[in-house]
């Protein structure tokens, strides 16, 4: 890989830069003034964010330093940016999502019940970063990958992903339906978590398919995903103490047949190493066909975005991106007892598997066929979409490289409100396999 097209960069352990704001070698105004130094380098390249708020991101950092030189931590997130993805309100920007159609979207009135969230913990809110139209496949937006810019970052939390991978923020917001979290965490190279579906509110958040929205967040390692957990809701995502040796599932199915060289030998290599760790690892049949749960998933989610944005179809029609007017005319085409029959087959799914799977601890998944393919289309996910529709919660994990140079990542999944612990298994498992902040 070309050294001129990469802007990988890491933007510093959240951990190691409240230790730093500690010994006062550092504080929050001067972590964001080295942020933007960062952003005036590597975005032109990257093309991450919509929006950086300099100023009131610099507003919030001198109140949180000021805090912290009054002893008043709120919690691991104080004083960190986060960037916000462009389906995510925050109040005094407009929020976008990725359309033409929202052109003239006035500014948000209020915070989505996340981004409040996070300003009670202390973050500061550094700005929105692009997605896909209506966070869905299509209406690709102009972000790289920061590895090799000729690249795909994924979608469709596609800036929050790559502002934190070009090192432009230690944290980021976005959201996953379909496979918007996992994907462009693994084709980025960083961390990863999507929570149980429908754990968190979404209020203020715009909405493509709601039996399957669910928030989720990024760092550059996990133990950053962690950090930015127990910010949001420590009761919920703070890891538990769990046992030293996990029992790890490789569920075997059809539907991984075409998963490139590449991806067979990290899988291969990520095996071998939980084992040397003392993991168990066992393959185990999933219980029904992955690709009968795509299919489910797909009904599901074009049926509820037709009903919810169908209005677009014939408002805003010649500006909507071809890939979502096709979505919300074959979604308006869907019958009723069609979409209860997908919604029918999602729930019997979820508890045949999850009985089929409970003598392990969490399953080991693939992220994706391959590695982040050339172009800007937002990549495959295939690999991702049934566990989204088993409703649990997702770790990813960046492992290695390619021979490409491009990075390869593995998913982590664990039963419907298994959060916390999935989150404690993910960071055991990550001293074994995740990659080193500086690779």
């Amino acid at each position: 890989m070309s050294s001129f097209t990469s802007f990988q960069q890491d933007p510093g352990d959240i951990a190691g830069i409240q230790a730093a704001f500690d010994a006062g070698e550092s504080d929050p105004v001067a972590l964001l003034e080295s942020l933007l130094r960062r952003i005036d380098e590597a975005e032109p390249h990257v093309h991450a964010w919509t929006s950086v708020d300099c100023e009131g991101a610099l507003q919030q950092a001198v109140q949180a330093r000021d805090s912290l030189n009054r002893g008043g931590r709120r919690s691991p997130m104080h004083g960190i940016p986060v960037a916000i993805k462009d389906v995510i309100d925050v109040a005094g920007f407009p929020t976008r999502a990725g359309s033409r159609a929202r052109t003239g979207q006035g500014p948000a009135a209020r915070d989505a019940d996340v981004v409040r969230a996070l300003r009670a913990a202390g973050a500061v809110i550094l700005g929105k970063t692009h997605t896909t139209e209506f966070a869905y496949f299509d209406g690709v937006p102009p972000t790289r990958n920061p590895w090799n810019t000729a690249h795909t970052p994924g979608g469709s939390s596609a800036g929050s992903a790559a502002a934190v991978a070009a090192g432009m923020v230690p944290a980021s917001l976005g959201t996953q339906t379909a496979g918007s979290v996992v994907r462009p965490a693994a084709y980025c190279g960083i961390a990863a978590f999507k929570p149980t579906g429908q754990n968190m509110s979404t209020h203020g958040v715009v909405p493509l398919a709601p039996a399957f929205d669910t928030l989720g967040w990024f760092g550059h390692r996990f133990s950053d995903v962690a950090a930015i957990g127990a910010a949001l809701h420590a009761q919920r995502f703070l890891a538990p103490a769990r046992p030293d040796s996990l029992r790890v599932a490789l569920p075997d199915d059809a539907l991984f047949a075409d998963a490139s060289p590449a991806v067979m030998d990290n899988l291969d290599r990520t095996v071998q190493a939980l084992a040397r760790a003392g993991h168990r690892i066992d393959r185990t049949a999933a219980p029904v066909a992955l690709a009968d749960a795509i299919a489910a998933h797909k009904t599901v989610l074009e049926y509820e975005l037709s009903r919810l944005h169908g209005e677009l179809a014939t408002e805003h029609a010649q500006v909507l991106s071809p890939g979502w007017l096709a979505a919300i005319e074959r979604g308006s085409s869907i019958r009723n007892e069609d979409h209860l029959a997908a919604r029918a087959f999602i729930q019997q799914a979820q508890k045949t598997c999850w009985a089929a799977w409970a003598d392990w601890d969490l399953l080991l998944v693939p992220a994706a066929p391959d590695t982040a393919p050339a172009g800007m289309p937002t990549g495959d996910p295939r690999y991702i979409i049934p566990f989204t529709a088993l409703g649990g919660p997702i770790a990813t994990l960046p492992v290695s490289l390619s021979t490409n140079g491009l990075p390869l990542g593995v998913m982590l999944c664990g039963r419907p409100g298994s959060d916390a612990g999935l989150m404690a298994d993910a960071l055991t498992l990550a001293s074994a396999i995740e990659a080193p902040r500086n690779w």
